[in-house]
């Protein structure tokens, strides 16, 4: 399952074929500068590989003061 939690958006949806973590977010229309991936509770880059099986969480980064 794919979830993406920030501000703006939060959804979830299912992934059937295995990609990167990169390609997960083109398809979703997410910037890397944006958001942190969990892939399984365990941070990763975008070259790791996401099977059907996997929790892949994508986290908003914001700041404020």
């Amino acid at each position: 399952m794919i979830r993406i939690k920030g501000r703006v958006m939060s959804s979830s949806t299912s992934l059937e074929l295995a990609s990167t973590v990169d390609e997960v977010m083109h398809v979703m229309k997410l910037s890397g500068e944006r958001f942190i991936s969990l892939l399984n509770g365990v941070p990763v880059t975008g070259d790791h590989v996401v099977n059907p099986s996997d929790d892949l969480l994508f986290l908003e980064v914001f700041s404020g003061g």
